[in-house]
């Protein structure tokens, strides 16, 4: 196996899999640490493999994870904050600007449709 098919599967299970998107904390510069690279080797690399930058991948599935919690059933007691929380993000504002931003509308107009 090559080195960018390794890489591609490094961040694949640390980022997605692992969900490390959901550590508000978690950087480029943590992720390109655990594989070995660069953050400038990272930005090369996530722009060939996925297309995208790694704020642009964190944020999706942030908001991936945020829709499928809003409608469970089971995430019903949380807060919209607490689900916002529990995806990655470190505050109200930046959840409802990313999530409006991805959606078209609001967590909590999404939570009610």
């Amino acid at each position: 196996m090559d080195g960018k098919n390794n890489h591609k599967e490094q961040i694949d299970r640390i980022l997605i899999s692992g969900k490390a998107y959901c550590d508000p904390d978690f950087s480029a510069a943590k992720l390109a640490e655990l594989i070995g690279v660069t953050v400038f080797q990272l930005s090369r690399i996530l722009r060939k493999e996925y297309g995208t930058s790694y704020p642009h991948i964190v944020h999706t599935h942030r908001i991936l994870d945020a829709k499928r919690h809003l409608k469970d059933k089971r995430y019903a007691p949380y807060s919209i904050d607490d689900i916002g929380a529990l995806v990655g993000f470190k505050n109200r504002q930046s959840f409802f600007a990313a999530f409006k931003k991805a959606t078209g509308t609001t967590p909590e107009k999404f939570r009610q449709m």
